[in-house]
């Protein structure tokens, strides 16, 4: 008769959290997916706005977008990957997603003023990170979560 080894410590699922529901660390996920897209689409967005119609900048574009944004985004990241973290405790989809955190407000703070061109690029890919990152998230919650427990 032929033994398996031993699940690993790093893969074995952790006893789902009591009083954290599923749905409300899903929640989380997706509205944290959806501020990323929305970045991405104000970033694609606003320099085809800029070369169309110049006045389009003044209402959407500039600093007061990305501070929004980041003042949306990172509470919601946090909470999300929060959540996560309890239940399946992936250390490293955490670490993506707060080094994409850190990109995005590296990027929202200080990209007008010091790196302009590469702002949007900086922006862009963080978010699509971020998304991603927090796509893991939700997987890996929905993976390991058991009715009736």
């Amino acid at each position: 008769m032929l033994c398996s080894p031993a699940p690993s410590p790093a893969l074995t699922p952790m006893p789902r959290m009591q009083g954290v529901p599923m749905s409300l660390s899903r929640y989380f996920d997706r509205i944290a997916i959806a501020l990323s897209a929305i970045c991405i689409v104000h970033c694609l967005a606003i320099p085809l706005l800029v070369a169309l119609v110049p006045i389009a900048a003044i209402g959407f574009g500039g600093a007061h977008f990305h501070a929004l944004m980041l003042w949306l985004v990172v509470p919601v990241s946090v909470v999300g990957f929060a959540l996560g973290i309890r239940v399946h405790r992936r250390f490293d989809i955490v670490a993506i997603g707060v080094a994409a955190l850190f990109a995005l407000t590296l990027a929202g703070t200080y990209g007008h003023d010091h790196w302009p061109a590469a702002e949007t690029f900086v922006s862009i890919a963080a978010s699509l990170v971020l998304a991603a990152a927090h796509w893991i998230n939700f997987r890996e919650v929905r993976r390991l979560h058991r009715h009736g427990d």
